[in-house]
């Protein structure tokens, strides 16, 4: 068999998930549209949106040259639920997740399809993203270089992915692809948890998590996005969260997530529940920091190491200096 025909044969999902996200979905559906590798199929979840975003999706799905299915939901599900949703209802052989507002490169699909193809026992991989504001335009940081994901970072993750997700997450959904048979890991995806910063651990815990260090997509940043640029996290809660309640509900994830890891069978003894149980409590002391200065410096200086194991190192370390001051 031709390399070309192998190439060929991973059938790739589309899962996209939109709320009245009319604005940009055209874009986005038209680069998908212009992929070098078409996908197999693409499934849209619609969360009941009230703009044009259904009117603009069956026009697609007319003219579209691969099978384009529907999901008008009856009730809110929100942006994880809603995901979970398109991911089970995939057909392909891989998933590639997809926002309703960025831009695809034309050869996304092509290049993220054949490291899978090259690489029988990867499980996943994404990529870096282009950064554009509302209008279109280019930020002058990609999306790695904002959360400074260096090389060496990137070499560090690709050797070890589970000691980089215990300090931050670093994989953005829209950029990732997966195999269709890693999902079944993965549900339910825990109420704490949004579906990528979800996804990166199941896949790391259970196949392999690679990177692609070119940008593949053009993430757009804007006002009215649910999702923040990279961070697993809502970009928007309704009120504002102290840094101590930031760091109280990342512990709950991380609880959900050890919950979920001893449930699969996993010893209590093995050295990353020992890190995943070290990394909750690292940030219950970080919740509990107290708003004075002086205090809070001497509560500190006993963590240092774990600021360079669970977290960002020094900016934390400065981060949490500030915290007086500083609100998510």
């Amino acid at each position: 068999m031709r390399a070309s025909d192998r190439k060929s044969d991973l059938r790739t999902s589309v899962a996209m998930c939109t709320f009245n996200g009319g604005r940009y979905l055209e874009e986005q559906l038209q680069s998908i549209a212009e992929q070098t590798r078409l996908p197999f199929e693409v499934v849209v979840c619609d969360d009941g949106s009230t703009d044009n975003t259904i009117a603009t999706l069956k026009t697609f799905k007319a003219n579209a040259p691969f099978p384009v299915t529907i999901v008008e939901n009856t009730q809110r599900m929100g942006s994880t639920r809603n995901f979970e949703q398109a991911i089970e209802m995939a057909k392909g052989d891989a998933i590639a997740l997809c926002d309703q507002d960025d831009r695809w490169l034309p050869h996304k699909l092509q290049r993220l399809s054949d490291c899978l193809i090259d690489n029988p026992f990867l499980g996943g991989v994404f990529s870096d993203a282009e950064l554009i504001d509302g209008d279109g335009k280019r930020v002058d940081k990609t999306l790695f270089a904002r959360h400074k994901f260096t090389p060496a970072k990137q070499r560090s993750f690709v050797h070890c992915p589970t000691a980089t997700l215990l300090k931050h997450d670093i994989v953005t959904g829209a950029t990732l692809m997966f195999r269709s048979a890693i999902r079944r890991y993965c549900s339910p995806i825990p109420t704490t948890w949004v579906h990528d910063g979800w996804l990166a651990w199941m896949l790391a815990l259970h196949s392999r998590l690679t990177l692609i260090s070119e940008p593949l997509i053009e993430y757009r940043i804007h006002a009215a996005q649910q999702l923040g640029v990279g961070t697993s996290q809502p970009a928007q809660r309704g009120k504002q969260e102290t840094r101590r309640q930031f760091y109280a509900r990342v512990a709950r994830q991380f609880e959900d997530l050890l919950s979920r890891v001893l449930t699969e069978g996993w010893s209590d003894h093995d050295p990353l529940v020992g890190k995943i149980r070290a990394k909750i409590a690292f940030l219950k002391r970080q919740s509990a920091l107290s708003p004075q200065l002086g205090v809070r410096t001497m509560q500190m200086l006993g963590q240092l190491p774990n600021y360079l194991h669970y977290a960002r190192g020094l900016a934390s370390v400065r981060t949490d200096l500030l915290l007086g001051r500083e609100m998510l």
